[in-house]
């Protein structure tokens, strides 16, 4: 973990610069959106506490640079598979806009001492203090430098971290980072979280219709106990709820699970059921509301997989193993804004 030199928006402008993460550039068809520098104040090299308020909780961590080589020994492990397109698309982009990246949030077994600064900084006048979109507010803290910091930086190095959020982004940073020479001097801006810092959840899964019910019914009654349920809060409530010709289910895994990613219910239902559907069947990740994803599934003939998210500690483990679980499996919350941060460029 070190400082880094960020630039800062300023209060009047976080209106138009602040907002929801987004990787829309890493469609190759999107232009990057261009920085305005005025909208930003140059900082000297610092770490910062950044605290993220929403409707419902508080989240707070420690924005800084992370070394590269953290992600390749395996100080920082990752629990999730990447697209290769997707990290080749974001690398050009990260070439072309460098300033402009959005943050990877890690989570780390927090000690006594980053505990305690999180609490002490917080308690200072912060050096922003912005609404963001969706009823959000944040909040930056400068880290004073000193004893403290190198105290800091010790006790959090010494930790494992694992990334939360942002595995597309790690890849392509190392990417850009290995094709321009290994400078060691520029890493992967992240803000560093408490283990118990941001709340997992997961992504759903939707076939795109119209599909084959009774072929969707025979793949998942192979492996899985599949029963009626009168809604998805009781298809959820324990197992997958599935949601297939226009009524729920429950499936649950009927055989012994293997350790591990390959015990996970999206991993059991890929490989067991989805990934033998015919070719070009639509298989798609998905976030949306599940009132808007049952519309459609009336609507095509489609099918929709409510998947239950995994223990957290199951996805440590599975990272210290050196395991993946598939893309977009799951899903942490809130995301970092957009905007508040930009590395310097000077």
């Amino acid at each position: 973990m070190r400082p880094f030199d960020a630039w800062l928006v300023r209060a009047e402008a976080a209106a138009d610069e602040v907002a929801p993460m987004s990787e829309v550039a890493v469609d190759a068809r999107v232009a990057p959106r261009p920085v305005s520098p005025d909208a930003y104040e140059p900082m000297s090299p610092a770490l910062y506490v950044y605290r993220q308020r929403t409707p419902e909780s508080e989240h707070v961590g420690i924005v800084c640079d992370i070394a590269p080589e953290a992600f390749l020994d395996g100080r920082v492990r990752g629990h999730e598979s990447v697209r290769a397109d997707r990290v080749d698309a974001l690398a050009r982009y990260l070439v072309t806009s460098p300033q402009r990246v959005e943050l990877v949030s890690t989570l780390h077994r927090a000690g006594p001492v980053l505990r305690a600064t999180l609490a002490s900084t917080s308690a200072l006048p912060p050096v922003r203090d912005l609404d963001g979109p969706g009823a959000t507010r944040h909040t930056v803290w400068t880290i004073p430098d000193g004893p403290l910091t190198d105290r800091l930086r010790r006790e959090v190095d010494a930790a494992t971290h694992y990334i939360a959020d942002g595995h597309h982004r790690v890849a392509a940073s190392l990417q850009v980072w290995q094709r321009t020479g290994r400078d060691s001097g520029r890493g992967v801006l992240c803000v560093a979280y408490p283990l118990d810092g941001l709340q997992l959840s997961s992504f759903d899964r939707r076939l795109t219709g119209p599909v084959d019910a009774a072929l969707v019914r025979h793949l998942l009654e192979a492996s899985f106990e599949v029963r009626p349920a009168a809604g998805v809060p009781e298809a959820s409530a324990s197992a997958i709820a599935v949601y297939l010709g226009r009524r729920w289910y429950t499936a649950t895994f009927s055989g012994e699970r293997a350790p591990g990613a390959a015990g996970l219910d999206v991993s059991l239902l890929h490989a067991r059921a989805l990934d033998h559907l015919p070719a070009g069947t639509a298989v798609e990740a998905t976030r949306a509301p599940t009132d808007a994803l049952v519309a459609a599934c009336d609507a095509d003939g489609g099918a929709l997989f409510v998947l239950p998210a995994p223990d957290l500690e199951t996805l440590t483990a599975i990272a210290d193993a050196g395991e993946v679980v598939p893309a977009k499996s799951t899903y942490f919350s809130p995301k970092p804004a957009s905007g508040v941060f930009l590395r310097g460029t000077r």
